[in-house]
């Protein structure tokens, strides 16, 4: 297949008129096509030039609107100063077609001014060229390879995500449902084992003696101490004041506290400080020293002879004897 180049000269003023009668310099112009011809979706370079006296402006169009047939992959507009007295101005495009036969490119308008004249517009020469089929009409034919297989698709456009998801947020509900019924004990439940304790205050009062006799903190075992500390304060408070809510945070223990309306908020705030730091060491283990420990049983101690049960009557206590 030849592949030539193209070049179209032209010799004007305006790119079109007359200039010598108005006393206006020639504008010599040049349109460049590198290959004339080529096969069917190759690229050729179109190069439009035009030369004027140094100190003149040149301002070429924007890159034009494409089809489904011609597409525009480069332009780009450029100045080169040349020896003398003139200087280039040029305009470089990349076009590709997909239309057969002998095709033509119009040249695009340019507007420049030259030193000492107006402003002046034209258009480059045209630009043809040649498009070719890929293959000849006359062979041969091009090999094709085999038609392959389907590419099967990857392993996780496969798998039922949707019914994956299902059943997690199934199982996931499913065990909040669980723990939210765990949690709604009947508040009359603890009042059968209660019937054969002893009194909150009598019951927290020994296990605090017992606590204090084994020298917990002493030997480093800050976690066993703040642990059951904690326990028997919880145990105390809520049968003294029959609120059995076992699910309770400290936060929320010490809020139905405070609601009562009938305790210190001193004392609230006092028991609140012993449960926080028990909590601190039993989920954070944050350990604290012996004297930290002491004051503890010695507040704790304190607040369970506060809040012990006012002893009955001597009159009704004589009444139940008397029944007896």
């Amino acid at each position: 297949m030849r592949r030539g180049l193209a070049v179209a000269l032209a010799t004007v003023t305006a790119l079109a008129g007359a200039a010598f009668a108005q006393g206006r310099a020639p504008v010599r112009v040049e349109t460049v096509v590198a290959p004339d011809t080529l096969r069917l979706g190759e690229e050729v370079t179109l190069t439009w030039r035009m030369w004027l006296p140094k100190g003149s402006r040149a301002a070429f169009p924007a890159r034009p609107l494409e089809d489904s047939l011609h597409h525009w992959t480069a332009w780009e507009a450029s100045t080169r100063d040349l020896k003398g007295a003139y200087r280039e101005h040029r305009l470089v495009a990349r076009f590709q077609t997909f239309a057969l036969g002998p095709v033509t490119v119009p040249g695009p308008p340019v507007r420049f001014r030259i030193p000492g004249e107006d402003t002046r517009a034209g258009t480059f020469p045209v630009a043809s060229l040649v498009v070719v089929p890929t293959v000849p009409p006359s062979g041969p034919e091009p090999p094709l390879k085999d038609i392959h297989g389907l590419v099967p698709p990857p392993w996780w456009a496969t798998v039922p995500w949707i019914w994956i998801a299902a059943g997690v947020l199934a199982l996931i509900l499913i065990v909040l449902l669980v723990r939210r019924l765990r949690r709604r004990r009947p508040a009359t439940a603890p009042a059968v084992a209660d019937a054969a304790r002893e009194a909150p205050e009598v019951e927290a009062r020994r296990r605090l003696g017992a606590l204090v006799a084994r020298g917990l903190p002493e030997a480093g075992r800050t976690y066993e101490h703040g642990t059951e500390l904690a326990d028997l304060l919880r145990d105390f408070v809520d049968r003294r004041f029959a609120a059995p809510h076992p699910g309770d945070t400290t936060g929320e223990r010490v809020t139905r506290l405070l609601a009562r309306g009938d305790l210190v908020p001193a004392d609230v705030l006092a028991l609140r400080g012993i449960l926080e730091a028990c909590d601190l060491t039993k989920f954070a283990r944050r350990p604290y020293d012996a004297a930290r420990a002491h004051q503890a049983e010695t507040i704790a101690r304190e607040l369970i002879e506060r809040w012990a049960a006012p002893p009955a009557e001597p009159a009704a206590a004589e009444a139940k004897r008397g029944a007896a």
